[in-house]
């Protein structure tokens, strides 16, 4: 086994890695090598990306054995959103082959020491802030189909910090059921990265904006054609003092049944792992679950006692 910093002679074989690891993970489509070299151009460039959760000193670690890779992971320093002053470690993306544990564990270590390096105390793992473009649509961690590295990093003393559940609604069809306060609805359509537009419903009272439902193409995320017929709805809001009478719904209907006149055939939710509210609400609606994510984070301070 070798444990190799990545270079972009690596990219076929990398890129072919990622395409294996994710093919069972929702809304995980193939990418091109270039989609995956500009997600990771950092490790390379040593130059951040903002726009593609780009972090400061980014490197990537390989392994192969017998000339095939078997585990790869990305890491680079970033900022606590809380304190803005510490500097953490982040692994923005790290997965191995099923049954290459000990690979996967070679490949962990090796990133972990070079994350030290820095003088940081904690690493977080699967940021969503840090995502890749293409992995999963927004708001993603790290997904229940990679539990064989959700295994190895609670195994590491990695613990679970925050999650995201995920529900889609294939072949959705809706007839919007009003709102029992009298409001009014307005669309506005963005062009985006997806070959469908992007779609906000606002709903407005006496001049008053009183909800909102934002909803992306999933062509925002992945530039593969299946992708661009599912939306994702990223944001759904009702002023506190109109929640409970039925405008969450029907701006939610109202939005699917406009993308749906244009193109759009499935549709894909998501909200926060302790929101029973909304998961309630959402699995009630016609969505079913599909993926449970987590985020994770290790204490440095914290040493886990292996046992093989």
């Amino acid at each position: 086994m070798e444990i190799l910093q990545y270079t972009p002679d690596m990219q076929t074989q990398v890129t072919q890695f990622y395409n294996r690891m994710t093919a069972n993970v929702p809304k995980c489509y193939p990418v091109s090598e270039e989609e995956f070299a500009t997600a990771i151009r950092g490790v390379t460039t040593g130059k951040a990306d903002k726009k593609e959760g780009g972090l400061d000193s980014e490197t990537a670690f390989v392994a192969i054995v017998n000339g095939a890779v078997q585990a790869f992971i990305h890491v680079g320093i970033g900022q606590d959103e809380d304190n803005r002053k510490e500097d953490i470690g982040v692994i923005r993306f790290f997965s191995y082959e099923r049954g290459a544990r000990r690979v996967g564990q070679a490949a962990l270590e090796k990133a972990e020491a070079h994350l030290k390096g820095f003088n940081i105390s904690r690493i977080f793992a699967f940021s969503q802030d840090c995502r890749y473009r293409f992995y999963h649509f927004d708001h993603a961690y790290l997904s229940d189909a990679l539990d064989q590295v959700q295994g190895l990093l609670g195994f590491n003393g990695y613990h679970r910090c925050e999650g995201e559940v995920f529900l889609d609604w294939e072949n959705y069809s809706v007839t919007p059921v009003p709102s029992s306060l009298p409001v009014t609805l307005s669309v506005d359509w963005k062009d985006g990265r997806g070959q469908l537009p992007n779609c906000t419903v606002l709903a407005h009272q006496n001049g008053e904006q009183v909800g909102i439902c934002v909803s992306l193409c999933g062509g925002e995320f992945s530039s593969h054609a299946d992708a661009q017929v599912w939306l994702h709805t990223t944001w759904l809001g009702i002023e506190d003092d109109f929640q409970g009478q039925g405008l969450g719904r029907y701006l939610l209907q109202y939005a699917l049944q406009e993308m749906k006149k244009i193109g759009y055939r499935h549709a894909a939710i998501s909200t926060a792992w302790d929101n029973h509210r909304a998961f309630l609400f959402y699995s009630n609606c016609g969505y079913q679950t599909v993926d449970w994510t987590y985020g994770f984070v290790k204490d440095l301070s914290e040493t886990p006692k292996h046992k093989w």
